[in-house]
């Protein structure tokens, strides 16, 4: 079969790495997952985890309060400007983000964080206004909620800070009255009006800009340097002015001594001709070296809804009108969306909603809102903030938190909106609006941000695909981890035998596509088709968690040649995060292909009595395979098993199936509630396609499972090889190991025997006491029985209780020696004992836990 995979939105778990190799190893009898080049090759959400150069693995950390130059590439490959053309993702490069006047390729530079790396504007002649020259912007990359910029010149040893600048930004939207305008509306943050010479540190504070979002929404930040001194940067003496570099030396002035000691400066030529006594001072200038090490844009925060595409989340206006959902997650003011909040109707509208599924798991607290720039640009009249971390109501729908209730009168002109509450565990994003009557009216939304602090909650990775080198029996799984506490980490396995082949078509220019837009191509732009192995239909499930990371047996389906891991970090404390070293799983050669089971009967009609039931199991060989020669069962503990034979089912010619008592069975001891037997070897030659195992027992519960498994003893490593339920034999119909009570009366005491009716405790050895033997049905709890002795007038005579403290499901027995609560014996008679349960069955549907029988005492 053939699937089509189309978009990013497809591809499996969002793999976050491309390198090449394979994300575990096959160490001997184990695949081990203990390396970063391992969990590389993992998939996983873009952005959702973070791989230590020790080979762990551990939930992201999403902070406040960041250095938005620190990932300018980063967030330009998420969504490439127009600008950029043509140009991929991965051949973007910070270089697209910066411009510059003069020098451009020292700009990166002042986003290094490092102060001995610098910007700095190549020559002027004096004639020249530096502003038209001596200039840089920085694209951000997205919309930034900014609370500071900083500017830091370097060291005094290096060099210069600018003498006179201008600092500007732009949050990307043109001019709104000016038509075609090609470059964004900058507006000045700061402006140096007195010379510079010493101040090497500026720091722009922003969050009095707007107080809805504590700060300014910008993209882009310019600086202009407006003065300088050239070429008379600093004064220094003759002989620091002949150390420096040529490059570096800057102006002599020669200046002629007037009478009454005034001094006025020449040329150079005039002072050469002057007398010595009219010669005057000779001053020498260190060039201007100005020198901008660092522009720092602290923002809120890391954004969470950027991200959203790439994790393969989803944005959805269910019902509503048609807008380009994915504008208010670009990053980009330009591309806003208008959303209808008002019609020409009788009366008011449903609410709609905007609804977003952020593709993982975050902590949030934070919430911001950009609004186009259009002439008319308009905000939500009210609006609502609900977010769920994916837990359903009763009803199935998703459970719904809300964090904000703004009521507002909608604004014309308004460029920001925010709002801040207490942190919330959020998968899901709900922004709910009103349709109001009383004309057409719009919201203009151009972006839309979420910020929180924290390691995420919950984050997912899946292994590549683990070939295990031919078919396997799947033993056991641990892992190494480091949990704080509120941390955990689960392991899942799901395994399977074949393959199916996945078709990505690509146009001449790398973009994917579907496979109907591909056959329109002309073949002149028709790419490669790729194909990727993907699991076939046959794959099991997901297991259940494994319960421990020193070692769980595996329940995926087994033996198997193909393999998948899955693990879930998990944190209920935003300050804390499990961390996953290593994965080891150990595997074997398989007795067998497959061993299927199933029991004869499973379904039961009362609780508490013994019966016999078949166990069939049917072995699928190998001409390789190591055989069996031990099985063995196990049920849940308050449960019993008794022996009753062990059968080998072999084909007669014509006549089906041929049951044969198999000879050399041998009993090991083993607990009361598991069997477990040893024969003669059965392998691909011993021609038996059946063993039917027969024994006793009772069921307790409304169900329970029979665990089985066979293993060669010698010779063949000793490891059980479990039997997965399925059709063993055409004559049973259950293709199941799990016994299941039909209850038809709801009581909790059941087989209730006395033995005997009558007792006599003379002390002759014989019927001195008389047994209580019940079975206790149904209940899960701590339930103690107890039994009152009571003559025929109602007088209590003893009181007895379960020896032990025996207490939940199982088969109990108490017994009366015959006397009183004072240890003297009781008068011969007839008497009534009266057994009860002590357990709650108030609302659980269950009868009276409480049973008479009259006993008779005589000596």
């Amino acid at each position: 079969m053939k699937r089509l995979l189309i978009g990013l939105a497809l591809l499996l778990a969002g793999r976050e790495a491309t390198a090449q190799g394979q994300g575990y190893q096959l160490s001997g009898d184990q695949v081990v997952v203990d390396a970063r080049r391992h969990w590389q090759n993992w998939g996983f959400r873009p952005g959702t985890v973070e791989l230590t150069p020790q080979g762990q693995v551990r939930a992201r950390y999403w902070r406040k309060n960041v250095n938005a130059v620190a990932d300018i590439a980063e967030y330009l490959r998420l969504n490439v400007p127009v600008g950029l053309g043509k140009k991929k993702p991965e051949e973007i490069t910070l270089a697209d983000a910066l411009q510059a006047g003069s020098n451009p390729g020292q700009v990166a530079a002042v986003l290094d964080g490092d102060l001995n790396t610098y910007w700095e504007p190549g020559p002027l002649p004096a004639e020249v206004d530096p502003a038209t020259q001596w200039w840089l912007v920085v694209d951000l990359g997205r919309l930034v909620f900014a609370q500071k910029i900083a500017l830091k010149f370097v060291g005094e040893e290096l060099g210069d800070p600018f003498l006179l600048f201008d600092v500007l930004v732009s949050d990307g939207t043109r001019p709104a009255r000016v038509r075609g305008a090609a470059a964004p509306e900058y507006r000045s943050v700061l402006k140096t009006l007195q010379r510079n010479k010493s101040q090497r540190v500026f720091e722009i504070d922003l969050t009095r800009e707007d107080p809805s979002v504590a700060g300014e929404g910008l993209r882009f930040v310019q600086v202009v340097v407006t003065g300088s001194d050239l070429d008379r940067g600093r004064e220094v003496a003759q002989d620091e002015y002949e150390a420096l570099p040529v490059g570096e030396r800057g102006a002599v002035e020669y200046y002629k001594r007037l009478s009454g000691g005034r001094e006025v400066e020449v040329r150079q030529a005039v002072y050469a001709r002057l007398a010595p006594e009219r010669r005057g001072s000779i001053r020498y200038f260190r060039r201007e070296r100005p020198r901008l090490a660092e522009l720092e844009v602290w923002s809120q925060g890391d954004e969470l809804l950027i991200g959203t595409f790439q994790r393969l989340g989803t944005v959805a206006l269910p019902g509503g009108e048609d807008a380009n959902l994915r504008s208010f997650v670009d990053g980009d003011l330009v591309t806003d969306s208008n959303l209808i909040i008002g019609k020409v109707v009788q009366g008011a509208e449903p609410e709609r909603s905007l609804v977003f599924d952020l593709g993982s798991t975050f902590w949030v607290d934070a919430q911001r809102m950009a609004y186009g720039r259009g002439l008319y640009r308009s905000s939500f009249a009210d609006y609502r903030l609900d977010f769920s971390d994916g837990t359903l109501a009763a009803d199935g729908s998703i459970k719904w938190t809300r964090a904000v209730d703004r009521k507002q009168v909608q604004q014309n002109g308004v460029r920001f909106d925010g709002n801040s509450f207490a942190p919330l565990k959020a998968r899901f994003f709900r922004l709910q609006y009103t349709l109001s009557s009383g004309g057409a009216q719009v919201a203009n939304l151009a972006e839309i941000q979420l910020y929180g602090e924290g390691y995420q909650p919950q984050v997912e990775l899946e292994s590549d695909l683990i070939r295990l080198g031919g078919s396997r029996n799947l033993l056991s799984i641990g892992w190494e981890a480091d949990t704080p506490p509120g941390t955990q980490v689960l392991l899942q396995t799901r395994t399977g035998d074949d393959l199916e082949e996945e078709l990505h078509y690509f146009k001449k220019d790398g973009t994917q596509v579907s496979e109907a837009e591909y056959k329109k191509l002309l073949s002149i732009f028709r790419g490669e088709i790729t194909t990727r192995e993907v699991e076939g239909r046959s794959w099991s499930d997901w297991s259940e968690p494994y319960a421990g990371p020193a070692g769980s047996p595996i329940s995926s389906p087994s033996p198997r040649e193909l393999l998948k891991l899955r693990a879930t970090l998990r944190s209920s404390d935003p300050l804390a995060t499990a961390t996953l070293s290593q994965v080891r799983l150990r595997f074997a050669d398989p007795v067998a292909q497959g061993l299927v089971g199933e029991l004869d009967p499973v379904q039961l009609q009362s609780l508490g009595q013994p019966q016999t039931f078949s166990l069939f199991i049917r072995p699928r060989f190998a001409g390789g395979d190591l055989g069996f020669d031990q099985l063995l069962v196990r049920v849940p503990a308050d449960m019993s098993l008794e022996f009753g034979g062990l059968y080998a089912e072999a084909g007669v010619a014509g006549e089906g199936l041929e049951r044969l008592a198999l000879a050399g069975v041998e009993l090991i001891p083993s607990g009361a509630d598991s069997l477990r037997l040893a024969f003669p070897l059965i392998g691909p030659k011993s021609g038996v396609e059946v063993l039917r195992l027969d024994f006793r027992s009772a069921l307790y519960s409304t169900g329970a499972v029979v665990e089985a498994a066979l293993q060669r003893r010698s010779g063949g490593g000793g490891q059980w090889q479990r039997v997965d339920p399925g059709d063993a034999l055409a004559g049973v119909q259950s293709n199941s190991l799990t016994l299941v009570g039909v209850i038809q009366h709801k009581e909790v005491i059941a087989d209730l025997q006395v033995k005997p009716a009558l007792f006599t405790p003379n002390g002759d050895g014989i019927n001195d006491r008389v047994e209580f033997e019940f079975a206790v049905v149904l209940v899960g709890d701590a339930s103690p029985a107890q039994i009152e002795i009571r003559d025929l007038s109602g007088r209590l005579v003893r009181r007895l209780a379960s020896a032990g403290q025996q207490a939940g499901t199982g088969r109990r027995r108490i017994s009366w020696d015959g006397r009183d609560q004072q240890d003297h014996p009781a008068p011969a008679g007839i008497y009534l004992a009266h057994l009860r349960l002590d357990t709650q069955t108030e609302g659980a549907g269950l009868a009276s836990p409480g049973r008479t029988r009259r006993i008779a005492l005589a000596y």
